[in-house]
């Protein structure tokens, strides 16, 4: 048990080293670590001390919680991703396109170029669709993400006239309301355009606010990054759910 669980811990570390290593503007990464430190240590303990009741127990009690985190954790990212697997109707009035990181040089990071190309592709095959770019500008950024994605759509041939730009959002919550205040047709059929892991989260949302006519156009992401992904999505949807935000 104690080398089962220095393994888990071993494995949580270098998976947040790699996350850690693209920098994608968030810290979730060190939630790997503190993983790492409980599940690791744990073990060391165990056999540092194998004599010791206390840490038996403490390695007994850390292992049928991450096998129940495991399971959890499991369930609730399979309905995330169940989001992912409806096909978008053609013609819809609007695309909301969330807001993602947006790199020194100005252009979008690579999670926020897939939702610009998931968007690019709907627009071209549905010319009448209009789409709403919604991202402000964080504190490491050059400029408000908004306009970055404008300028992205533009430069692949969107015309600008098909182009809302909401420049002043902080969180997809401030993304939806502004967008939909920007739109302001309660009839519209609107398309949020999101990553995979990141689409359950925002429909709920935008029900949440009354947006009825709405559907979930997934993004690409990384396959490799999924789990870190859907692990931060399950803790976001527990507390969107505790705060009523969904």
């Amino acid at each position: 048990m104690a080398w089962i669980l220095i393994a888990l811990g071993a494995a949580c570390a270098l998976y947040g080293i790699s996350v850690m290593l693209v920098w994608s503007g968030s810290a979730f990464f060190l939630v790997w670590y503190a993983l790492a430190a409980v599940i690791g240590g744990s073990g060391i303990l165990a056999l540092a001390f194998p004599e010791a009741g206390p840490a038996r127990m403490l390695a007994c009690a850390v292992l049928a919680l991450t096998v129940l985190g495991i399971a959890g954790a499991g369930a609730l990212s399979a309905r995330i991703m169940s989001e992912t697997w409806r096909e978008p109707p053609r013609d819809l009035d609007y695309l909301v396109v969330l807001g993602a990181q947006v790199r020194q040089d100005g252009t979008p990071s690579e999670v926020l170029r897939h939702r610009l190309t998931a968007a690019e592709t709907y627009l071209d095959a549905n010319p009448r669709t209009r789409v709403v770019v919604t991202g402000g500008q964080g504190p490491n950024e050059p400029c408000p993400e908004g306009d970055a994605m404008a300028a992205w759509l533009n430069a692949r041939g969107i015309a600008a006239e098909r182009i809302v730009v909401e420049d002043a959002a902080e969180t997809t919550v401030e993304n939806l309301e502004n967008s939909w205040a920007l739109i302001a047709d309660p009839d519209a059929t609107v398309g949020i355009v999101t990553n995979d892991f990141h689409l359950f989260r925002a429909v709920r949302m935008a029900r949440h606010q009354g947006i009825s006519h709405v559907i979930g156009i997934p993004a690409y992401s990384t396959p490799w990054y999924l789990p870190n992904n859907l692990l931060r999505e399950c803790l976001a949807v527990v507390k969107a759910r505790l705060t009523g935000t969904i």
